[in-house]
């Protein structure tokens, strides 16, 4: 499966800059987990073909297509890249229904909470960006970047609201969401390239932070989070990248 084996690419570009906190995770927790990740795997990049001074129709085609990936017209260009990820972070922000995680999870409804629906919606399209990637070169990566760069603007925007008045307890509310969202990919990943009960140790540890008893809860999130990645991995290279369509399945339509 692509996302499967993104997963692994994701994991290993994350792995050296995990830093855990201590109230969410274990440190030998996450160093097993790393542990079990497979090497990178480092695909052949696309060479680039050297245009022929014998050939001037081929070489006014290469000019051309210079021009217009400064001026940003090529699909592939990194500003239609970053384009690309700006929309797929607002198909989570704007079209995921948060209010019914709030409701079925028994979460609260705060900024925490927001973060943790969030969180598990970008690590999906990640790991989605990163099987991409694989067959591209280097755009997967630069995507699934740009995604969390699009992540954190969005964080950074609405803790700046809820905490206007102390701007220095903010900032370290961040950084600790910063330590826990790259303890959390590691997690995810080792969940979906392993079994439910994996991957249900993950999401009990993170999304639950380890306060869940009902277990058909946890089933029903592994159900769904199984069930979106299916969808993603299904997406063309059209429908994710060049014109985004990412339909999200309804958490009321998930049920056990």
């Amino acid at each position: 499966m692509l996302c499967t084996r993104a997963a692994v690419r994701l994991a290993n570009g994350l792995t050296t800059a995990a830093r855990v906190n201590q109230h969410t995770y274990k440190h030998h927790v996450v160093t097993a987990v790393a542990a079990r990740i497979p090497g990178q795997c480092r695909l052949s990049s696309t060479g680039s073909v050297l245009d022929s001074p014998a050939k001037p129709a081929a070489e006014d085609g290469g000019i051309l297509k210079r021009v217009l990936t400064k001026v940003g017209f090529t699909p592939n260009t990194k500003a239609r890249l970053k384009v690309t990820s700006h929309l797929l972070y607002e198909s989570v922000a704007d079209k995921i229904n948060y209010v019914a995680f709030f409701r079925d999870f028994n979460l609260p409804n705060t900024f925490n909470s927001w973060f943790l629906v969030t969180e598990l919606h970008v690590w999906l399209l990640l790991m989605r960006s990163m099987a991409e990637g694989s067959e591209t070169g280097e755009d997967g990566r630069f995507l699934r970047n740009c995604i969390v760069e699009a992540m954190w603007g969005d964080v950074n925007t609405r803790a700046k609201k809820l905490g206007a008045n102390n701007p220095s307890r903010t900032r370290q509310q961040i950084e600790t969401l910063s330590e826990q969202f790259q303890a959390a990919l590691i997690a995810y990943d080792e969940g979906i390239m392993s079994d439910d009960r994996v991957l249900a140790c993950a999401l009990w540890r993170r999304f639950f932070e380890m306060e869940c008893d009902d277990y058909t809860q946890i089933e029903r999130l592994v159900k769904y989070v199984r069930k979106q990645t299916v969808m993603l991995d299904s997406l063309t290279r059209e429908e994710f990248i060049t014109k985004p369509r990412i339909a999200w399945h309804d958490l009321d339509k998930c049920k056990l």
